[in-house]
């Protein structure tokens, strides 16, 4: 090892240099706020760190990593001016009784969260119609998407994720005027529309659930006109396709609800032979036969009425802890464990409109 003088005269060892592999796994682990910041160190690390192949490395290894480092839980409030509210999953999971922080944003515009994926937020400012791509964990913004002004235009269905294949973000939007209802996938970027084949049947909600290239909505339709099935989408050759639920002769699926776990689809509803709360998951996306039991909550008789299911769940922990939001807007630990139940303390306002987002460097197409 070579020596180095110091400024006294002293010699003292030289610090041992990382090779250049090993500085990237471990930077490959750094939160994204770390990382803008190690930017600044030297211009071999800016130019790695600014670089969509190590953006794309960094989101594969956090949605990877069982720890939720880096998941956020995001909701945006119905108050004046709006807000986009923020917290780390991982502080709400290891701190339920004391109250997690929020991050708060203070948005000019009102703007309502129509989904999320890698890392990105997409955004519908209500009253003047358009929609544009953010990521919060960067700032950086998509231009403006308009598909036109309500009340001239209403949309009863949406949708957003990502298709691999063609490497652009989709919006699905059935939108209707005084005319005609029409089926439109924009892209952003391009901002290119296509018209496609109208909805076979019609969701039970308005937003699709995006998973495996494809989004997805709870809808009546199939052989029988009273059988549930999943409406499918797959954003690369935007045609639909259709999967029927879970099926057990003990069980009477009761308003079913459609939600991602673990970037799997599950379904949620109240069984009301058993009087539980039952959530089914698909391991493998469009095998009939992955459909796997996931928990069956007991009925609880202020969060569950009507036979609806008023627990959502938002996201689980490698040791089957599972966080899950009430129509109340308040968020509760469930452990399948256990059965045990906690009420969580949030510091701030919560909005009922709850996304769970990956915090990336994605940069949003422009």
């Amino acid at each position: 090892m070579s020596e180095v003088v110091s400024p006294t005269g002293d010699e003292s060892p030289s610090l041992p240099v990382l090779p250049d592999e090993l500085i990237l796994k471990i930077l490959l682990r750094v939160p994204v706020r770390s990382l803008l910041q190690f930017k600044c160190v030297c211009k071999s690390w800016n130019a790695l760190i600014s670089d969509p192949q190590f953006a794309n490395d960094h989101l594969c290894t956090s949605i990877a990593d069982p720890n939720m480092t880096h998941q956020r839980l995001v909701s945006s409030t119905s108050s004046k001016p709006c807000k986009i509210v923020s917290f780390s999953v991982q502080s709400l999971f290891q701190n339920p009784s004391t109250g997690a922080e929020p991050q708060i944003l203070q948005m000019s515009l009102k703007y309502h969260i129509v989904g999320s994926c890698n890392g990105l937020l997409c955004l519908f400012e209500i009253y003047q119609g358009y929609f544009k791509l953010w990521n919060p964990s960067t700032g950086l913004k998509s231009k403006r998407l308009s598909i036109g002004v309500f009340p001239d235009v209403i949309i009863t269905y949406h949708g957003f994720g990502y298709d691999h294949v063609n490497h652009k973000y989709k919006l699905l939007a059935v939108v209707e005027d005084v005319h005609e209802t029409l089926t439109k996938i924009y892209s952003f970027g391009s901002n290119s529309c296509t018209v496609i084949q109208t909805f076979p049947c019609d969701p039970t909600r308005m937003q699709g659930k995006f998973v495996s290239g494809t989004l997805n909505w709870i809808a009546k339709g199939g052989v029988s006109d009273d059988q549930w099935v999943i409406l499918s989408l797959d954003m690369a050759n935007e045609t639909y396709s259709e999967m029927v639920l879970p099926d057990e002769e003990d069980e009477k699926i009761c308003s079913p609800v459609l939600h991602v776990l673990c970037n799997s689809i599950c379904v949620c509803f109240f069984d009301s032979k058993s009087a539980h709360w039952i959530v089914w998951l698909m391991k493998e996306y469009g095998a009939q036969d992955s459909w796997t039991k996931l928990m069956m909550v007991p009925h609880i008789g202020r969060e569950i009425s009507a036979g609806y299911p008023l627990f959502e769940p938002l996201c689980i922990s490698e040791n089957g802890v599972v966080l899950l939001k009430t129509t109340s807007a308040k968020l509760v630990l469930y452990n399948s464990n256990d059965s045990r139940l906690d009420y969580l303390s949030t510091r701030g306002e919560l909005g009922f409109n709850m996304h769970i987002f990956l915090e990336s460097l994605v940069s949003p197409q422009l």
